[in-house]
């Protein structure tokens, strides 16, 4: 019985860690402050949603008129299609909604690629978080 106990506790607890894959060598795990910065002091980023688009509509992250994020969701059947038409050059900057999504994507923009990634840790809600 102890052990059954024991078992369901470790299993509770991983269950209940953070959301957030680990990130892949070339991918910046980055905080809300750090990704505010990048999109405050670069120009030339690509800002990338990766949520569903019923999620995107419900809000994003946009700072400037020029920097709005745009939507590619990433459980769609051409994401990678998609992700593959921005420039591999460009910093890109992708969250989701907790960080699972958007880990996966980074890993992907890597694979694609892409030279400069910036993932958002905690996602969205970590930014509606921090920001509001």
């Amino acid at each position: 019985m102890k052990i059954l106990a024991l078992l369901f506790a470790i299993c509770f607890t991983i269950s209940c860690q953070s959301q957030t894959a680990p990130t892949e060598e070339g991918v910046n795990l980055s905080s809300c402050s750090q990704f505010a910065d990048q999109i405050e002091q670069n120009t030339n980023i690509q800002l990338i949603d990766v949520r569903t688009p019923q999620e995107y509509a419900g809000g994003t992250i946009s700072n400037r008129d020029e920097v709005k994020a745009v939507n590619i969701d990433f459980l769609s059947d051409d994401f990678e299609q998609k992700l593959n038409t921005l420039d591999k050059q460009k910093p890109i900057l992708i969250f989701c909604a907790k960080g699972g999504r958007s880990a996966q994507a980074a890993i992907k923009a890597k694979e694609l690629g892409f030279e400069t990634i910036y993932d958002l840790d905690g996602g969205y809600g970590a930014w509606q978080q921090q920001n509001n």
